[in-house]
């Protein structure tokens, strides 16, 4: 199920009904701000965004504060790389017009995954890439001679990963982790004019 690459969809469709029934009277009460901190968290690369939605995010201080603000009035859920490490996924309602602060949140150890791209010859893949869809993990570059690339870390729960690379077709796959996993992922990329290639989706 793609759900975070719907979220925004279902977000505004809710907000939409809740306008046409007198929910909002404005577009800011149509928003809201969520706020919290990270502890432990390392300002040098830690990112929090709402997942499905990366474009927003939201800086972290130095003692692990971060304020995101336009969130859209209904349940969404946050992704969080605290640290090198540690990443959290944490579900919030966020209230338009209001601030919802979550106070402390501690990220426990995060998953590493290793994606290896091949070619259906099993050979690596010029110039390919790996995006973990719904978080500010995208446009990864593959090692050149391995084909492989470092991914993480990934809080518990199921992602999407989009893989391609040159003169190959794109594909999607859905990857689950649990706490402080480390393991590798093969993705075949078959021609463009593959017609077993594309999107691998069992939905």
């Amino acid at each position: 199920m793609h759900a975070p690459r719907h979220l925004w969809l279902l977000a505004l469709g809710g907000l939409s009904f809740a306008a046409a029934c007198g929910g909002f009277n404005n577009g800011p009460l149509e928003e809201g701000t969520v706020r919290g901190r990270l502890v432990g968290a390392d300002a040098r690369v830690a990112k929090v965004n709402v997942f499905g939605l990366p474009s927003m995010r939201a800086t972290v201080a130095q003692d692990g504060r971060f304020e995101l603000h336009g969130v859209p009035a209904t349940s969404v859920e946050l992704f969080m790389v605290a640290s090198s490490t540690r990443a959290a996924r944490t579900k919030v309602v966020a209230q338009g017009a209001r601030i919802t602060d979550l106070g402390d949140i501690v990220a426990p150890l995060g998953s590493f995954i290793t994606v290896r791209l091949r070619d259906s010859g099993g050979n690596v893949p010029k110039e390919g890439e790996v995006e973990v869809e719904g978080t500010a993990f995208d446009d990864l570059l593959t090692d050149a001679s391995t084909g492989e690339v470092r991914v993480g870390p990934l809080a518990q729960g199921c992602y999407w990963f989009e893989a391609k690379a040159d003169k190959l077709a794109e594909v999607e796959q859905e990857v689950c982790v649990g706490v402080g996993e480390e393991r590798v992922h093969d993705i075949v990329l078959r021609d463009d004019d593959d017609d077993d290639g594309g999107v691998d989706d069992d939905g």
